[in-house]
């Protein structure tokens, strides 16, 4: 008798959602849709936003999804703009963080209205920054708190400087190839799904496996790298992000979570800005990669119950 795949529960949790979700399309001002899901929360019991990041979609943080079920939490997450199952911006499009964070702010007061009740701000890499980018530009009222994984603050980019790196991307973007790719960037295939990406992700090459696993039930969510155009507008926002007084205005408690083998995101950078907030909190996670929420058992625990205990303050 073949053996049941999802008969392991944690496998099942990595591979499946938890019951009850709510999928919907978001209609964006532009008519754009918006691919979402969402679960009601227990009786008294708060709601978590949650943001992914460059090149993700929704099932691939399943686990912590079934993780905030358990402790009663609503929660509501969606496929940025122009990846997951939320359609492609066309060739040569531009101001892809522009309307990240409008959108963003139209599904914050959507899921304030939905949801109801107390709001964590969650968000993962990318997700990070432009939750701390809609904070930044007054969106504080809505949340009783942040909980960031690797927000984007800055790109590591193999020792290019950011100046360099910014530069480098603007002429591209100029030249009129800002759509195609960097070294070691390309469309999703074989190097996506690499050893090499894997331990800049992860150390836990099954979790990594997850993602692969879902896209090739949905080819619909496969996303390759990053193109010039995106790290062109990535670096601008960054920009924006740290200049002088925008930290410093994002009066919300946050707590930023970030592995100590982080290659994926300018770690001194996210440690600047967390010393620029008025009230932030750096918790470094020993041996852990990038992706915290996909991180081995032991790691993705301590930072999913760090996360439960600053929701229920």
């Amino acid at each position: 008798m073949t053996p049941d795949p999802l008969s392991d529960d944690t496998l099942t949790r990595r591979r499946s959602l938890p019951p009850d979700a709510r999928w919907t399309d978001w209609i964006a001002a532009d008519g754009w849709r918006i691919r979402a899901v969402s679960w009601a929360p227990m009786p008294g019991r708060p709601s978590i936003l949650f943001l992914n990041g460059r090149a993700d979609f929704i099932e691939k943080y399943s686990e912590s999804y079934w993780h905030w079920r358990d402790q009663g939490y609503g929660l509501f997450t969606f496929d940025w703009r122009g990846q997951g199952a939320s359609g492609r911006f066309p060739a040569g499009a531009e101001g892809y963080f522009g309307a990240w964070l409008t959108d963003l702010e139209g599904l914050s007061t959507h899921t304030a209205t939905l949801l109801g009740g107390p709001m964590v701000l969650a968000g993962h890499s990318m997700g990070g920054h432009l939750a701390l980018r809609h904070l930044a530009a007054g969106g504080t009222s809505r949340y009783s708190r942040a909980a960031l994984f690797a927000p984007m603050a800055g790109i590591a980019a193999q020792g290019v400087p950011p100046r360099v790196l910014s530069w480098l991307a603007r002429a591209y973007v100029k030249a009129g190839a800002g759509d195609t790719y960097p070294p070691l960037q390309g469309p999703y295939g074989e190097r996506s799904r690499s050893v090499h990406r894997q331990r800049i992700l992860t150390g836990d090459p099954e979790r990594f496996a997850d993602e692969a696993w879902w896209i090739d039930g949905n080819a619909a969510l496969a996303f390759g790298g990053a193109s010039w155009r995106w790290v062109f507008e990535a670096s601008t926002s960054c920009a924006a992000l740290g200049a002088p007084g925008v930290p410093e205005a994002i009066t919300l408690p946050i707590d930023v979570f970030i592995g100590d083998n982080e290659r994926l995101v300018g770690a001194a950078a996210a440690r600047r800005l967390v010393q620029r907030l008025p009230d932030g909190r750096l918790h470094v996670i020993a041996g852990a990669a990038h992706e915290l929420l996909r991180e081995r058992s032991a790691v993705q625990d301590g930072v999913l119950a760090a996360v439960d205990g600053l929701v229920a303050l």
